[in-house]
């Protein structure tokens, strides 16, 4: 599970769209998303790709620090650069992977 979300996470990351529905969730890091450049990611597909690790957290009962985490991407400076929006939201990022470890 733990190697399983890491790679879910860093190819979401690497995407620039985390999960997450509602209009700060998933919607908006989406839009912003297929902004980046070099982005292979289509919204649609970015909002599919959210959708599936949104319910990840949610069955890992992690719905929270999952919208900690949504919440910390969408305000993040840089949503295109993983290295900056990793250091920018690592507490949160790191509550999101603790609690996933757990499960």
């Amino acid at each position: 599970m733990k190697v399983m979300t890491r790679m879910a996470l860093a190819a979401l990351a690497l995407a620039a769209c985390s999960g997450g529905h509602g209009e700060e969730g998933c919607p908006e890091l989406c839009e912003r998303a297929v902004e980046c450049p070099g982005d292979p990611m289509t919204e649609d597909s970015c909002l599919d790709a959210c959708g599936a690790e949104t319910e990840e957290a949610e069955e890992a009962g992690c719905e929270d620090a999952w919208e900690s985490y949504l919440e910390c991407r969408n305000h993040a400076e840089d949503n295109c650069d993983p290295a900056k929006y990793e250091e920018e939201c690592s507490i949160q990022l790191e509550s999101l992977n603790s609690c996933l470890e757990r499960s």
